[in-house]
């Protein structure tokens, strides 16, 4: 058994904690600046994410061919989409205060930037990284980037309340350009080879797919559609709540911080402790505080509620994507999906973004109908998703301790 990462794997590690940096300032501070400079515009947020999404999920089947085809030009491609990034941060330097204007524009830009960063990441992920290191390597990816949100969301929401959001975007437009230097690190020759003369067909990846197979992939893609509410449409949500009671990005920052030191300390316990055979206690502990704090929220928004369902969410749902994402790159190996690697993450990336445009098609909707009742039954619509992922994830745990 394999105990230390390699070069590659530190450099992935590296680009991926700089890169939450950059999605830190261009997701949860940037949807706090949407959301002061619309009058508190949720339906222009939702159409944003959106258009990510759906360029993500239709860009990952066209980007298939080239990724199959030359596995060494992953990385390159995965520098493309840093670039790519950085313009969209420049950008937002560029339109200041308007935009709100062209915020489909920019959706669009990171849209793309994340179909090129993500459709390779998750792809050289699952080949650098051994399944013997998996846990390790997730854990400790996942701990080092709550220590980062510890200090940085700090950083972030003082230096936007002292100066401004445009002055903040310039420093991170800088931290773009130093992914882009880490990314020299990873070796190319750490990309199998395996299937490259084979054309990129998902309809032949089916056909290959014994009924074992189909049956594990199919508990993967509930996962995966379930990950994408779970994850990204919460998320925002508590987000927009967040901004929506204490106002101001400094308190978004000082919570976010808070936070994070409890996700730190759940997954490092997780990290040292579990096995597959704690798999049901720790999967009722994450589901049953959510739900909790999701029924304090509907009682009554207010500082008090949204302080015990933040802290509820911090620590249970980052040990759920954990498990999600060590399974999902394990799976490769463990059903022999080496030669259809591209493929599969298509299908696992296409069932997360459908999860993700059918979280914010809903919060679309709430946006529309602009009634605190609507937003309430929303957060307890995609609350749901949690009870019903730790189950299909209980199944997929089983599985592995009857072997």
């Amino acid at each position: 058994m394999k105990n230390n990462l390699d070069t590659s794997s530190k450099a992935l590690m590296s680009c991926d904690l700089t890169n939450s940096i950059v999605s830190l300032f261009g997701e949860t501070f940037l949807v706090a600046y949407f959301l002061q400079i619309s009058n508190e515009n949720i339906v222009q947020v939702s159409v944003y994410y959106i258009i990510i999404y759906a360029l993500l999920g239709l860009g990952n089947i066209l980007l298939g061919n080239i990724m199959k085809k030359n596995p060494h030009k992953r990385v390159i491609i995965y520098r493309f989409g840093i670039i790519i990034k950085s313009i969209y941060i420049l950008l937002i330097v560029l339109f200041k205060e308007n935009i709100s204007k062209y915020f489909v524009f920019v959706a669009f830009f990171y849209g793309l930037a994340e179909v090129l960063y993500w459709g390779t990441h998750d792809i050289m992920n699952i080949e650098i990284v051994e399944n013997d290191n998996r846990k390790k390597y997730m854990t400790i990816k996942r701990i080092l980037s709550k220590l980062i949100n510890i200090v940085i969301p700090i950083i972030l929401g003082t230096s936007i309340e002292l100066t401004s959001f445009t002055n903040m975007s310039i420093y991170i437009f800088v931290l773009t350009l130093i992914q882009i230097l880490i990314s020299l690190f990873i070796d190319v020759n750490k990309f199998g080879i395996k299937g490259t003369n084979e054309k990129y067909s998902l309809k032949n990846y089916i056909k290959a797919l014994s009924k074992k197979q189909k049956d594990k992939l199919s508990k993967m893609y509930k996962l995966a559609f379930l990950y994408g509410i779970m994850m990204d449409t919460i998320r925002v949500l508590v987000v927009i709540i967040t901004i929506m009671t204490f106002k101001t990005s400094f308190n978004l920052g000082m919570l976010t911080t808070l936070f994070s030191i409890c996700s730190m300390i759940s997954l490092y316990i997780f990290n040292k402790l579990y096995k597959s055979t704690y798999a049901k206690p720790l999967l009722i502990f994450c589901v049953v505080p959510i739900i909790i704090g999701v029924l304090c929220l509907i009682v009554n928004i207010n500082k008090t509620t949204l302080i015990i369902y933040n802290f509820t969410y911090s620590i249970t749902v980052y040990i759920l994507e954990v498990m999600f994402k060590i399974k999902e790159a394990n799976i490769v190996r463990d059903c022999s999906l080496e030669k259809w690697i591209v493929e599969y993450h298509t299908f696992i990336e296409g069932f997360m973004d459908t999860g993700r445009i059918v979280g914010f098609l809903l919060l679309l909707v709430i946006g529309l109908l602009n009634n605190v009742l609507y937003f309430k039954i929303l957060l307890l619509i995609v609350t749901v998703s949690i009870p019903i992922y730790a189950k299909i994830m209980y199944e997929v745990e089983k599985e592995e301790m009857d072997l």
